[in-house]
């Protein structure tokens, strides 16, 4: 049981963070409320991922088109019996079968980098492909 003073002291996202590793382990062990905060867990991540997605079109109108999903931090690292990042996936994909999950091997804001780039590029080639050079 976590102390109430000790919850509402600091409740900055990465303190809540850190509990993350402490529940899985209970429901690992078998406990049901752990069990259950993973699960709504899952669902609010999903459904605040949902909403982005929409609200920005990266489903297409028809809410399939393909689209990249970063996973990053280690709330979304798999563990023994919880995969909290695999669980989320397949919430938005049973919505958004395009969703394309990448789980980068550089930091975030390279990777970020590294996607703005290849939307130049690929903006670049098409606005480049429609010259006439005739």
């Amino acid at each position: 049981m976590i102390p109430y003073r000790w919850t509402y002291a600091d409740p900055s996202w990465a303190r809540i963070a850190n509990l993350v590793p402490v529940v899985i382990s209970c429901a690992e062990a078998g406990d049901q409320v752990a069990n259950d905060i993973l699960f709504h867990a899952v669902q609010e991540l999903a459904s605040s991922v949902k909403a982005v997605v929409h609200r920005l079109g990266l489903c297409g109108k028809d809410g399939k088109a393909s689209f990249p999903l970063v996973m990053v931090g280690n709330v979304l690292e798999a563990n023994r019996r919880w995969d909290i990042g695999k669980e989320v996936i397949d919430c938005i994909s049973k919505d958004f079968p395009g969703t394309r999950p990448v789980r980068p091997k550089v930091e975030p804001a390279v990777g970020a980098a590294l996607l703005a780039w290849n939307y130049l590029i690929d903006q670049y080639q098409q606005e480049h492909s429609k010259i006439d050079y005739d």
